[in-house]
């Protein structure tokens, strides 16, 4: 028998040994295969990381109508002027007033009103002295204006020009920060040519002080051919650093505008082209610029809203008339029966007949504001006609800079390389050479400012036209 429970120990030893070991291996291989995973998923984020896609102009533009505080805040002024239009219906409807007093007193004309209207006048009174009252009364009052010489309608006209005036300033927001956009873009994307304009610069001129440092220890230069490199390495360095300062200062800006934090880092699509279309002649552009810029909208409802103002400083010379309505119950003790009930109607006129001129001046205002209305869609209509103008010529103007500077490039390259060989045979001085080289990179950095100003240019004149912001009306 003990034999038997040795044995049973033994193997119960050995089962439990070899549970043991395996338990260590299962959760050996757990923990391996969570630091796999953990290493697996860290590899995938620093991919997702580093695999930025750039941001075209049209995500950017898309991202300002929706972000932008400017235009959040014109939105808003459209939503408060449709509340303020919905508000004017009130004008044409009732208002209704629930009424309670509690009042004690002893004063014989209110105790013999409020007991008569009780329904509880004691016989016999003594109407020079007839005691104290307490009266409890509770009923709703009810007024209708019925006329007052169409000055609710007007003010419902008013606001429903305001809306109008209001949605138009929103556009002329949208157009604004579409342009904005645009214009930053291309913009950061010239500081960037800049910034690598001026990199080749510094690189290409620490190139040769190397070589002349090595010729110069061999005696085959002057100290003052080093001496001129190393100022022109120097300027070379202060133009990227100016480079740099505007490329931040650029991007600085276009984050703000995106509603997105100044030291955002973003990288932005070069093969970014905008689908603008305009008329040849610039005076056709001006017709369509006066049916749609947003700013000849806010002058004309300006007017608008000023013949309504004047009609409405007109109907105060006539009268008002008002329907009033009073119903109501009194008690003394807090008990109602159905004979103690009570109500009024009437119809009033009321008709200012003197106000101190005060009507009369109210008129001469409303009449000067018509002018001013008048007169500023009159200066509107000139600056539409200038902004116009001026996108065409700025156009014209960057495209003759763009020919130009290409030209000027491709001389600047092949006067470069010239003057390069013949410098490294001892036919030209170094002072030469950073003639050209200096020339050659400001032709490039006129080439560069040319192609972005001549996109910038084309935003500008459907700016002018109004027709920008529409372009992207599905991401408002």
């Amino acid at each position: 028998m003990s034999i038997f429970k040795k044995c049973i120990k033994k193997k119960l030893r050995l089962y439990i040994l070899s549970m043991n070991k395996i338990i260590v291996l299962a959760l050996s291989s757990l923990f391996i295969l969570i630091a796999f995973n953990s290493i697996a998923n860290a590899s995938d984020t620093n991919i997702k990381l580093s695999d930025i896609t750039p941001l075209t102009i049209e995500d950017a533009i898309k991202t300002a109508l929706l972000q932008n505080p400017d235009i959040g805040m014109a939105r808003e002024g459209v939503k408060i002027a449709q509340e303020a239009l919905k508000q004017t219906d009130s004008l044409f409807r009732p208002r209704v007033t629930l009424f309670s007093e509690v009042s004690t007193g002893d004063a014989p004309s209110a105790y013999l009103f409020k007991t008569i209207d009780q329904r509880s006048l004691p016989p016999n009174t003594n109407f020079n002295d007839p005691g104290t009252f307490t009266n409890l009364e509770t009923g709703v009052n009810m007024n209708f204006n019925l006329y007052k010489g169409g000055i609710d309608s007007l003010n419902r006209r008013i606001a429903k020009s305001d809306v109008r005036y209001k949605e138009a300033l929103t556009d002329h927001s949208e157009n604004m920060v579409v342009s904005s956009v645009i214009e930053l873009f291309f913009s950061v994307l010239k500081a960037q040519e800049y910034v690598e304009i001026a990199k080749q610069s510094v690189e290409t001129v620490e190139e040769q002080l190397r070589v002349m440092n090595v010729r110069f220890k061999g005696g085959g230069v002057l100290k003052s051919d080093i001496l001129s490199l190393e100022v022109r390495l120097a300027d070379s360095k202060k133009d990227l650093v100016q480079s740099q300062n505007l490329y931040t200062t650029t991007i600085t800006a276009f984050n703000t505008l995106l509603a997105k934090r100044a030291e955002d880092n973003v990288e932005l699509a070069r093969n970014c082209e905008c689908p603008f279309t305009f008329p040849t002649s610039y005076k056709e552009a001006v017709v369509i610029a006066m049916e749609n810029r947003p700013e000849m909208l806010q002058a004309k409802e300006m007017i608008q809203k000023a013949r309504f103002a004047l009609k409405q400083a007109d109907a105060t010379y006539l009268p008002s008339v008002d329907l009033n309505g009073r119903w109501y119950i009194g008690s003394d003790d807090l008990k109602v029966n159905g004979s103690s009930d009570n109500y009024t109607a009437a119809l009033t006129m009321n008709w200012n007949i003197y106000t101190g001129n005060s009507t009369q001046s109210d008129i001469v205002m409303a009449k000067h504001g018509l002018a001013l209305a008048l007169k500023n869609l009159e200066k509107t209509e000139l600056m539409i006609n200038q902004d116009v103008r001026q996108a065409y010529l700025n156009h014209d103007d960057a495209i003759e800079r763009l020919n130009v500077a290409g030209k000027s490039v491709e001389m600047a390259d092949e006067s470069l390389m010239l003057v390069k060989q013949r410098y490294e045979g001892g036919s030209d001085s170094i002072t030469r050479y950073l003639e050209v080289e200096l020339a050659r990179n400001r032709a490039m950095i006129n080439r560069a400012a040319a192609f972005y100003d001549e996109k910038i240019a084309l935003s500008d004149i459907a700016k002018s036209m109004g027709t920008l912001s529409s372009l992207w009306k599905d991401a408002k």
